[in-house]
């Protein structure tokens, strides 16, 4: 994997991600930038990272905005309010770089068969990905 680590954003995240609220965009996309792409593979010993198999991780951002932001290591989150936050962003490892697949909003999906069709959705896209190089 080259360094530093690079990112590369699929179609269906892009899509995915404008469904969910402006300011969750922005949290998201510093947490992606600055934690995911800075951290990489040594996420995967923290609460950050999950694998869900076949190459498919979950990037785990939960908490409030303010509480996600304040372990990011993010200085005065507390000006961004106290607005939950529950996204799931599914994202695989590649040569590339950190290839961002999907992004889930289960604060306002839910978990259980929506969450589990998004993870074969990401599965899908990820195919597609490997077999377009």
């Amino acid at each position: 994997m080259p360094e530093p680590y690079s990112a590369k954003y699929t179609s269906e995240y892009l899509r995915q991600e404008q469904d969910i609220p402006v300011l969750i965009q922005q949290v998201v996309r510093l947490l992606v930038l600055n934690i995911l792409i800075g951290g990489a593979p040594a996420l995967a010993k923290t609460p950050w990272l999950k694998p869900l198999g076949r190459g498919i991780w979950e990037f785990r951002i939960g908490g409030s905005v303010h509480s996600v932001l304040k372990r990011a290591g993010v200085e005065n989150p507390s000006r961004l309010g106290n607005q939950k936050i529950l996204i799931r962003v599914f994202c695989a490892f590649e040569e590339e770089g950190v290839l961002l697949i999907g992004c889930y909003n289960k604060l306002r999906f839910g978990g259980g068969r929506p969450q589990s069709l998004a993870i074969t959705r990401a599965r899908k896209v990820l195919l597609t990905f490997r077999e377009g190089r």
